[in-house]
């Protein structure tokens, strides 16, 4: 038998106590250097990128930067010192390396020299139009001292609001609004510095170092006495997230450790010296995963990072189970060797499928395309089977060097009445299953159908909403809102973009986008075909044409030609506070265009929405233009999640079923185990029904544990069961109650800091991991008993038929 096999290997390596002992404080020891170097990336947007197989977040982020800034509020009533503060302060940070561009200018005087940058050729198009049919009035009169020019150029200068919209002379009034972004309030008395990192916003430690420089800088000026400083943007909720989570999980793995003693006294509080021989072996498998993680991916991912309470749950459940079944044998008065041979062989086949269980349930994860989960998986399966293979020799080892001279004395370690316990008959042992069974179906019905996850990120991310910053950022012009980012293979696709994306603006497919700005509106070097119609609308107003106006009705036509009035000879290169934005960090120009968008980006569905709106737009579809964003980045992971949630679930169940046949090799009795859990899963989602609990990504994850859990307190009963053959289910469940009540206690260990956690997600996944430790707990202590139960109202009949059939043949 395949799990057999296992366990006789462990033995057999246990025989070298020594050597095992030496090896594994040197990988514990060696392990420290690769743990001190991990990568902490703790946004949801890390979650989706790899190493491997560079994404879209991180290609823009190779060649653009942070897809976020660090916004800076200056607040003080000198304004002249609010801007030179502002100005200095964009300086200095634009010359760091850390820095792609740092923004403080407003752009209102740029736009009212140059009008027609930022007019639409739909817009030319229109005045076109309207110039040629005024000329062909002009021309079929053939008399130009008789024309009625006063209606024609009326016609031009209507005032409708929806004509009005279609005049050149009126282009502030459609355009500007979107595109003078203004850095500061009417009285200058607030400023905003926005500063692009050159780094990923998921880099703390840069994040740290910016946000370090900049306060420097600032305590290097002279300010007012009244002066204020305000942060905000994405690079400062980064190191926000920073000091909450990274304290967190250090107080989430105090409370572990304090509860796995807690636990270890409780089960060895008459072997205490098996609390140190214990928390070496359950130590060291995870400090072994975290550098294997350092190997593998170089970084620990907001997923990755919960292995740190997982497993050492795991391993508690292991070394309780190994360490109560020595003792067990240990009363027998057998040899300590002899004792831990017997223990290895009787609880490590069992061991190693709840082990192979937890190890597939992970490993199903890969199914998930995406990486964080990916990595999880990778990690978490490696992490089971180091767990069971680690804490076996390690903690065996360890009670053979303890005991060379002097064995451990012997005392009964559990703790349960000894009381005798009546078996139920077998027709309301069968009554109360059938109850349970119906119930069960309802609940799995109702619960399961309305099982959804969670799309809202406001309920599941940390919200970093500031009254008062929000207030002092709405009297500006300041567009308060990360912008989706388009990264272009060449500047010449800007225009084609912008086509692309006016074309389907104007046909209304594109409801979730506000505006798109690329170099191609600040350029008309870059803009042919609007430049060819510009020059072709100065033609159309000849010399002639104009002679023959008035006085007012020729100064009523100039009013339109001072939005169109270029120099030929000027190169149209924007200033470089504005052409910086598109470059890249080569210095190549027109990399990239910025969407601003018109979605509430905490609601997925609108991201999802929002993504697919986008990728209507031919580049984007095929992949020619690359896009990013916190919008985009929950799309596509609430779309990989709500996709593909349910089959890491199917494929882990079903191998761990075929994992628990080849153990018994009988399909009755892999049933039998199954069921618990089965039930524990019916009762699950009914319960996150009845209580209104909706599942989000992180607390998706809690499945996995939950299932894997289960199955350990199953084997454990149903594997003492069936080697023991003696007795009733009552007995069993009544010697193997407090083991396996700890064991389940401590498969969650971890999970319970995270119910007082400020983070939504995490504190979510505490919720619903209690609620499933919960209904295993019934579950195992209930369906067990009824199970076994009937089995040995099966046995009884069988035994009664027997010895009946034998006194008839005398």
């Amino acid at each position: 038998m395949m799990f057999s096999l296992f366990a006789k290997i462990i033995k057999k390596l246990a025989t070298y106590p020594k050597i095992i002992l030496t090896v594994f404080l040197a990988v514990g020891i060696l392990s420290i250097y690769p743990i001190m170097h991990l990568r902490w990336d703790l946004q949801l947007q890390d979650t989706i990128t790899s190493a491997r197989e560079p994404s879209n977040v991180q290609k823009i982020e190779d060649e653009f930067g942070g897809l976020g800034s660090l916004i800076v509020i200056l607040q003080s009533a000198d304004s002249s010192a609010n801007y030179r503060i502002a100005k200095d302060l964009a300086q200095k940070m634009q010359t760091s390396p850390a820095v792609h561009f740092a923004d403080f200018e407003t752009d209102i005087d740029y736009y009212k020299k140059n009008k027609f940058l930022y007019a639409s050729e739909n817009d030319i198009d229109i005045m076109v139009h309207r110039i040629e049919q005024l000329k062909h009035d002009y021309i079929m009169k053939n008399n130009p001292l008789f024309i009625d020019l006063k209606s024609a150029i009326d016609s031009i200068t209507q005032t409708t609001s929806e004509q009005r919209e279609q005049l050149l002379s009126d282009l502030e009034k459609k355009y500007f609004d979107k595109l003078a972004v203004s850095h500061s309030n009417k009285t200058g008395t607030i400023r905003i510095v926005e500063i692009y990192p050159t780094h990923s916003i998921s880099d703390l430690q840069a994040n740290r170092n910016l946000f370090y420089e900049v306060t420097e800088q600032l305590k290097n000026e002279k300010t007012p006495s009244d002066f204020q400083v305000h942060y905000a943007g994405k690079v400062y909720e980064s190191i926000q997230t920073g000091k909450r989570l990274l304290p967190e999980a250090k107080m989430v793995g105090y409370v572990t450790a304090g509860l796995i003693i807690l636990l270890l006294i409780l089960n060895f509080f008459r072997q205490p010296q098996l609390i140190f021989i214990s928390a070496l072996p359950i130590a060291t498998p995870i400090v072994t995963t975290m550098a294997c993680s350092y190997l593998f991916y170089g970084r620990i991912n907001l997923f990755t990072l919960l292995l740190a309470i997982v497993l050492p749950g795991q391993a508690l459940q292991i070394i309780n189970h190994v360490l109560n079944r020595y003792f067990l044998e240990r009363e027998q008065n057998l040899s300590p060797q002899l004792c831990i041979e017997s223990a290895l062989l009787g609880i490590g086949p069992s061991t190693a499928v709840s082990t192979f269980a937890f190890a597939t349930l992970f490993a199903s994860l890969i199914l998930i395309p995406l990486p964080g989960l990916q990595e999880l998986g990778v990690l978490g399966s490696t992490g089971c089977i180091l767990n069971w293979a680690i804490t076996l020799l390690f903690s065996t080892a360890l009670l053979q060097v303890a005991q060379r001279k002097k064995p451990f004395s012997i005392r009964h370690s559990q703790i349960h009445p000894e009381c005798k316990i009546s078996m139920l008959s077998n027709r309301l042992n069968w009554t109360i299953f059938s109850i349970i069974i119906a119930a069960s179906l309802v609940g799995l019905y109702i619960g399961g159908t309305r099982l959804h996850i969670r799309n809202d990120f406001s309920a599941t991310e940390i919200n970093y909403k500031d009254a008062t910053i929000d207030s002092l950022i709405a009297e500006t012009g300041f567009m308060n809102k990360t912008p989706v980012i388009v990264m272009l293979p060449e500047s010449a696709e800007s225009e084609n973009l912008l086509e692309e994306f006016t074309k389907l603006k104007n046909d209304g497919e594109l409801s979730t986008v506000n505006s798109l700005f690329t170099l191609a509106q600040f350029s008309p070097n870059l803009q042919q075909k609007k430049m060819e119609k510009l020059r072709q609308l100065h033609s159309l107003v000849t010399k002639e044409f104009r002679e023959a106006l008035s006085k007012s009705e020729l100064e009523n036509l100039e009013k339109v030609e001072q939005a169109l009035e270029f120099d030929e000879t000027d190169d149209f290169e924007p200033p470089e506070y504005i052409a910086k934005k598109f470059r890249d960090k080569h210095g190549k120009q027109g990399r990239f265009a910025f969407i601003f968008t018109d979605i509430k980006e905490n609601y997925g569905s609108e991201c999802v929405k929002l993504y697919k709106e986008l990728h209507q737009i031919e580049g984007i579809d095929s992949g020619k233009y690359l896009v990013a964003g916190i919008p985009i980045t929950r799309a596509i992971f609430l779309d990989r999640i709500t996709n593909n949630f349910s089959r890491p679930l199917q494929v882990g169940g079903i191998l761990i079923f075929l994992f628990i046949l080849v153990y018994y090799n009988r399909f009755s009795r892999a049933l039998f185990t199954a069921l618990p859990a089965v039930f524990a899963a019916c009762w699950f989602v009914a319960s996150l029904n009845a209580f209104d609990v909706q599942i989000s990504a992180y607390s998706a994850l809690a499945f996995p544990i939950l299932l894997g859990t289960s199955i350990d307190g199953s084997l454990q009963f149903f594997t003492a069961y069936y080697e023991k053959q003696k007795g009733t289910a009552l007995t069993i469940l009544r010697d193997k109650f407090f083991t396996i009540f700890l064991s389940q206690m401590a498969a969650f260990i971890g999970t319970y800091g995270m119910l007082v956690s400020s983070h939504p997600g995490l504190r979510s996944m505490g919720y619903v991991s209690l609620t499933g430790l919960i209904c295993i707990f019934i579950s195992q202590f209930t369906i067990f008993p009824l199970i076994a139960g009937s089995l040995d109202q099966y046995r009884l009949r069988q035994k009664r038929k027997k010895e009946a059939k034998n006194e008839n043949a005398f």
